[in-house]
């Protein structure tokens, strides 16, 4: 950690506490010139980057997709709550084991979750999410 006041890249830890929102807050003390700062620390929720259909890279945002999950079960019931439901796509996201995913893996497994939730609710996400032109190519994800 860098001291503030020096520059100098050796410090010591004097004081850790835990923050409500699982951040850790600490007290250093440079060992050059003594001043004392703080830092935050907080754990990277989602070190996947996500890449787009236009090869384009980003964060993966559970944000994202939790809108796309509100939105097709908006006219639904369905009864898992939206969070949760995001949760559970999430962790299968990060047991694939890759840090760099495609939007096509999050919308396959996000189906997967869907169907055992909604079957109206996995529709509405299949069509919104790949690129379904006609009602042939919704009859064949229904008949599979």
């Amino acid at each position: 950690m860098k001291c503030i006041f020096c520059g100098n890249t050796e410090s010591k830890v004097v004081d850790s506490r835990y923050l409500k929102d699982s951040s850790i807050r600490r007290r250093r003390e440079c060992l050059s010139c003594g001043k004392r700062f703080t830092t935050y620390e907080t754990v990277e929720s989602s070190p996947m980057v996500v890449t787009n259909v236009n090869n384009e890279r980003e964060p993966f945002k559970i944000e994202k997709l939790k809108e796309s999950i509100a939105y097709a079960g908006y006219c639904q019931n369905i009864s898992q709550p939206v969070e949760d439901l995001a949760n559970k796509i999430e962790a299968k996201l990060l047991g694939l084991n890759k840090q760099e995913i495609t939007t096509k893996d999050i919308v396959k497994i996000a189906l997967e979750v869907l169907v055992e939730v909604s079957t109206m609710a996995c529709l509405v996400y299949y069509t919104q999410h790949t690129d379904c032109d006609t009602f042939d190519d919704i009859r064949r994800f229904i008949n599979r």
